[in-house]
């Protein structure tokens, strides 16, 4: 039974009608007087010095007003995903257009012209003369001994080492055996229903405004000012209505580019990405080459964990340098580890750039490691979920990277329900079938994080104001990235105030009105800015029980709040509606029913997900089908109980393709191959089972009513269980994603002779 009036229910999310309507207005949709519209000029060459460009033809179209190129900007260098000032492991190694294309995909200049025909039409003509480079697109290639540098200082961006003790874990064994696990995972994009797209006007009075479905208002204020050398003040930037990102509109990419063309021309500008340069021109999951070697005792504890991983970041650093650190921390957050060992290596390719997907680095590694432990659980010759149960962290454990508790971590109660509503020992026991089609089951447990603390400051802001009528307005700079976000902070606030969840109005993220937010992205969005809404409606409540006190001459310890009203606590009657008790505060008692705060988070629990799978194998073709899916997650409370069904679907269906079909196929010319959705290979919904959902509730963290993510986590171990399974049906051991049909046959001849 639900302890809470709102939290925990399901509501649909805010925007749900203007979507299925076709009322919401993207960014696209929106019209500037006098914009000018932008096509961009992208590198068709892997590695190339730019040594003319040529735009006569070009100038002849009707409505043409300006090409655009390094030889316009001269100006600083940036790094796409810095978000704070003097950020660290954010190297500046990108100019807004390039003289020397490092990609296919590379920004090497943008017309502008009157119409979005015309820019297209005007792009066509431009010829670009390259002076061709060697070519590196793997990190194999640009690693070697003599490779030509892709940016001054040499090819590897950075060499760590981490090593880390936690003696609270020791067994006092000694080591009875050791597994090695070599895993590739592969580059996939978002493929977000919703391209890129971007607006920005200039004037000399108020600067630039910069209109963007992005993850991070005040992040992209801080990089287009610090480029432009403008005062903060000078640069606003709107967060528009943003149809999916997955992380793929967390860098700041175009932003500096439309504000630069806006303040140069002095024209509103608009620039709208096709798919395909959606695909190849922003950034893409990181593909990653991970070597890890675990010692156990006879009885299967571990004793020691040795990773070897190497980030391939591709033409630029962007995130990747933060991306394999964040990685290093990644695995004693699910298993206790005596001695941890992580040697972390970023390098640059001829690639399209590595950037933030969907778990941040967690689907990469956790996928690698739950690979890993099939195979420790088949030397071993136990039951894989048996392995688990040994070696999982457990509630108050402390994470031995950071020093941070994990909170009530209650991934072994998952691994529980899970195996027994999976029937798992029934089902790892059965006979995989000797035709054509064989079937197996996998198991994979994932870890994530709440929020950026303590990486990073995570701080979030918000105002909260009462109208005249009643009504309530929450000024965030938090953006729903098309998940439900708003009505989470409706549910949490309403469950505070007592009062009915639409009659809370969200206003998204605008530097120029909206308090500070780190931004949404790293799953902080429900714990961290979450917690900062509840705070901030407790804080209100005391404001409304003091005003009401004034007003009404009752003492505040003897009111309430209840169904939109300030009521005596003891009494069925009496008291003041919200909307007396706001139009009063102004008219007799001269104040205005508003408040600010400021949270920061101070922790960062562990968010846990098992995924089983079951999957049939087509050994004649290769083809597999997901036959039944089952994923526990541990998520604190829910807030908004269908929007966490809605992202485990989704999560599981990122992480099938992740498992067997997604991937850019990049050649070695550093050509996308699979750089549109005719060519690029997703899971539809035809193709997915109906994943069925088990929700573990314990709370006891610091997020609001006890919850913790699940966008994120609810992807993570899926791609893990659904290879598990396939090579369980097979016996194979596949240690490379994705498993095409052609990898899955090869492996099992292979195995039959």
């Amino acid at each position: 039974m639900n302890k809470y009036d709102f939290v925990g229910e399901s509501f649909s999310i805010n925007d749900a009608a203007a979507k299925a309507t076709g009322a919401m207005k993207f960014a696209s949709d929106i019209n500037l007087y006098r914009e000018l519209h932008l096509k961009l000029i992208l590198s068709e060459a892997g590695h190339a010095l730019i040594k003319n460009i040529d735009s006569s033809e070009a100038e002849k179209v009707g409505g043409y007003r300006a090409i655009l190129s390094y030889k316009d900007y001269r100006g600083k260098k940036f790094n796409s995903y810095r978000t704070f000032p003097d950020q660290p492991d954010c190297p500046e190694d990108r100019y807004i257009f390039t003289d020397k294309a490092r990609f296919v995909g590379d920004i090497i200049a943008v017309v502008a012209c009157e119409t979005k025909a015309a820019a297209e039409r005007a792009a066509r003509l431009v010829k670009v003369e390259y002076e061709e480079l060697p070519v590196m697109a793997s990190p194999a290639e640009s690693l070697r001994d003599g490779a030509a540098p892709i940016h001054e200082g040499g090819n590897l961006i950075e060499e760590f080492e981490r090593v880390r003790e936690g003696k609270q874990f020791a067994t006092g064994t000694e080591e009875a055996f050791r597994v090695t696990t070599d895993i590739r995972t592969q580059k996939m994009n978002h493929v977000a229903m919703e391209t890129h797209s971007y607006l920005a006007d200039w004037n000399a009075q108020d600067g630039v405004t910069i209109w963007t479905p992005t993850q991070g208002i005040y992040g992209i204020r801080t990089v287009v000012a610090d480029m432009l050398d403008l005062p903060y003040s000078k640069v606003r930037v709107v967060k528009v209505p943003m149809g999916g990102s997955f992380g793929g509109k967390q860098e700041f990419i175009y932003e500096p580019l439309v504000a630069f063309v806006a303040k140069k021309l002095e024209r509103p500008v608009k620039l709208h990405l096709t798919r395909r340069e959606s695909m190849i021109a922003t950034i893409n999951r990181t593909d990653c080459a991970t070597k890890i070697t675990t010692a156990f005792d006879a009885g299967g504890r571990i004793l020691s964990c040795e990773v070897d991983n190497l980030v391939d970041s591709g033409a630029y650093c962007s995130s990747g340098l933060d991306f394999a650190h964040a990685v290093s921390g990644k695995i004693p957050r699910l298993y206790r580890c005596p001695l941890y060992r992580h040697r972390g290596r970023v390098c640059y390719s001829n690639s399209p750039i590595a950037g933030g997907m969907r778990g941040w680095g967690s689907p990469e590694i956790m996928t690698a490691l739950e690979l890993h432990m099939d195979d420790a659980a088949r030397k071993l010759r136990t039951d894989p979920v048996e392995l688990r149960l040994k070696n999982v962290v457990e509630a108050g454990d402390v994470d031995i990277c950071n020093g941070i508790s994990l909170g009530n971590a209650q991934i072994k109660r998952c691994l529980r329900e899970g195996a027994e509503a999976f029937r798992w020992k029934e089902r790892f026991a059965a006979p995989h079938g000797q035709g054509r089609f064989r079937r197996g089951v996998g198991i994979a447990c994932g870890a994530h994080k709440n929020g950026i603390f303590s990486g990073s400051p995570d701080l979030s802001g918000m105002t909260l104001s009462m109208n005249e009528d009643g009504t309530v307005n929450l000024r965030t700079s938090v953006h729903d990235v098309g998940c439900g976000t708003v009505r989470s902070m409706q549910i949490i606030l309403a469950e505070v105030l007592r009062m009915d969840p639409d009659l809370i109005f969200v206003t998204e993220g605008d530097t120029k009105f909206t308090p500070y937010d780190c931004g949404t992205y790293g799953s902080r969005t429900t714990y961290v800015a979450g917690a900062c809404a509840k705070e901030t409606a407790e804080k209100f409540k005391e404001l409304m029980l003091r005003t009401a006190s004034k007003l009404l001459g009752i003492p505040a310890s003897s009111l309430t709040l209840r169904d939109g009203r300030v009521a005596v606590t003891d009494a069925t009657a009496g008291g003041i509606s919200y909307r007396e008790l706001a139009a009063r505060a102004i008219n007799e008692l001269s104040t205005e029913m508003i408040l600010t705060n400021s949270y920061k988070s101070d922790s960062n629990p562990g968010s846990y997900a098992v995924n089983f799978a079951e999957a049939e194998v087509d050994t004649l073709t290769g083809l597999v089908k997901i036959t039944d899916f089952l994923s526990v997650n541990d998520i604190g409370q829910a807030i908004n109980r269908q929007m966490v069904f809605n992202q485990i679907g989704g999560g599981v269906q990122m992480a099938a393709g992740f498992a067997l079909c997604e991937d850019l196929g990049i050649n070695s010319k550093g050509v996308p191959t699979k750089d549109s959705l005719k060519k690029y290979n997703t899971l539809n919904a035809v193709d997915m089972p109906a994943v069925k959902a088990i929700l573990v509730e314990e709370g006891g963290d610091k997020g609001p009513f006890g919850a913790k993510s699940i966008g994120e986590i609810s992807t993570v171990p899926g791609a893990a269980a659904i290879v598990n399974a396939v090579n369980n049906a097979l016996g194979t051991s596949i240690r490379e994603l994705p498993l095409t049909p052609e990898r899955i046959v090869e492996a099992f001849r292979l195995i039959k002779g």
